[in-house]
């Protein structure tokens, strides 16, 4: 293990679905940094929640990368709301995110080593522990203030 790789803080738990109202963010088009456009996505999100009487900083703040291969291909910036709504005006849309068994993976927020220790997270400790991930539902991360919460549905 090198200086600055994270050690694993992993936890098997069986998640509750969670609704979340969300904007897609299309990186295929986008050169180099998607940080800026995600930014940009909960920021919108945030915003049209607390129009709507949320308050956004209450609310769990979950991000859904889509993948093809290793290649970042999308991006879901999303709310957890308390409520059911029917929402899908613009680009603003709702949906529940399935619960069930999922492996999660706590990261410090920390830029330069989240890519890289997500990515021995599946070379490494996915395969020693002989878990296989489920892709019928889909990875997501949740945020939080120093942390975030990298959670791999699970078969």
């Amino acid at each position: 293990m090198s200086v600055n790789e994270q050690p694993f803080h992993v936890t098997i738990q069986n998640l509750t679905p969670v609704f979340i109202v969300y904007v897609s963010c299309q990186l295929q088009q986008a050169t180099g940094n998607f940080s800026e456009q995600i930014r940009d996505g909960f920021q919108r999100i945030k915003d049209w929640a607390q129009q709507r009487g949320y308050n956004p900083s209450a609310l769990k703040v979950i991000g859904i990368p889509r993948t093809n291969g290793a290649q970042l291909v999308g991006y879901e910036c999303a709310l957890e709301l308390p409520e059911f709504i029917s929402q899908d005006i613009q680009d603003i849309q709702t949906k529940l995110l399935p619960g069930g068994r999922y492996i999660i993976l706590s990261l410090e927020k920390d830029s330069n080593t989240i890519g890289e220790t997500i990515g021995r997270f599946f070379a490494e400790y996915m395969p020693q522990h002989q878990l296989i991930v489920d892709p019928q539902r889909p990875t997501y991360e949740i945020y939080y203030e120093q942390t975030m919460d990298f959670c791999v549905p699970l078969r």
